[in-house]
């Protein structure tokens, strides 16, 4: 049977990957080594906090070809239960569309993302944006890590020149504006639209039929306690600010990182939901400007036409 463990062994085995723990020590790593001078198994290292304990479950881990092909991501619910249900090994490869390792596993009906929290309320950042159609389906998930449906598209700045019409451009401003206002009307904050990178990537996606979404809520902000904000919060916020990076460059010690993030959280709490919200829309007309380099500034006009049409409802 394929993953042929008990629920108390399962529980184990989620206990030991979920959170996702820190690195292992080297001391750990060698332990690991089936013999002297071999190199530890590459699918073993997610599973290191299992104890002495649990020796025997780890060496059937070691020996088990499901954990091989796939290692932690095995023990997931939403791919554990398309393995039991005798659904084939999904292909595992991992994308570097968002900050941490993504893994993409590829089952023959769908795809799906699992990846490592990157703040902790971005799963229920990222749950509200699924539920209102804005981002990807998420599905359920072990502790530290999200579970999502894998968002079929192409990056804005990809699009083939063909499909860049007047109506089709403004019919993509329009679903964006839509996208941002349902985001701001559940009073999230995305602080990461961005429309073209210096490579050409976004976190926006459009597909064949023109339909849009938008993916990765790692830096964004729920302002649903505001006045009140968390360390964590005020950070996010100010991650995207070009003079954040540049004193952070700058910066003699973490103790001084702290004194302007304290008063920055003063600004952020004086500041209205609309007066935060607003900077997704600069976003905006930086990454239209940037995205113009690239595919020529006649998309400027109808994209941007789109987008108000669509934020204002």
């Amino acid at each position: 049977m394929v993953l042929d463990y008990s629920s108390d062994e399962i529980a184990v085995v989620r206990r030991a990957i979920a959170p996702p723990p820190p690195k292992p020590p080297e001391g750990v790593i060698e332990a690991m080594r089936p013999a002297e001078g071999m190199p530890v198994p590459d699918h073993m290292p997610p599973f290191w906090k299992l104890s002495d304990l649990e020796m025997p479950l780890f060496m059937r881990l070691t020996g088990d070809p499901v954990v091989k092909a796939l290692s932690r991501y095995a023990f997931f619910p939403e791919v554990f239960k398309r393995l039991q249900s005798g659904q084939d090994i999904p292909n595992l490869n991992f994308s570097g569309r968002a900050r941490g390792m993504v893994a993409i596993l590829e089952f023959p009906d769908r795809s799906i993302v699992i990846k490592p929290l990157q703040s902790s309320r971005e799963d229920q950042i990222a749950k509200i944006a699924g539920e209102a159609g804005v981002g990807p389906v998420q599905l359920e998930s072990l502790p530290g890590y999200l579970t999502e449906e894998f968002v079929l598209g192409t990056f804005f700045t990809e699009l083939p020149t063909d499909r860049l019409t007047e109506d089709f451009l403004s019919g993509v401003g329009f679903a964006l504006g839509d996208l941002i206002r349902r985001l701001h009307q559940a009073d999230i904050y995305y602080n990461d639209v961005t429309l073209s990178d210096p490579r050409g990537r976004s976190h926006f996606l459009v597909d064949e039929h023109g339909s849009c979404r938008l993916i990765d809520f790692g830096i964004s902000v729920l302002l649903d306690r505001h006045p009140a904000v968390s360390r964590e919060d005020v950070h996010n916020f100010v991650r995207t600010l070009p003079m954040y990076r540049l004193f952070r460059g700058i910066a003699e010690d973490e103790a001084q990182v702290d004194r302007f993030l304290e008063e920055y959280a003063g600004k952020l709490a004086a500041s209205s939901k609309s007066e935060i919200t607003s900077r997704d829309l600069e976003f905006i007309q930086q990454g239209l400007k940037m995205a113009g380099r690239r595919m020529g500034d006649r998309i400027i006009q109808p994209v941007q036409e789109g987008f108000m049409r669509g934020y204002r409802g």
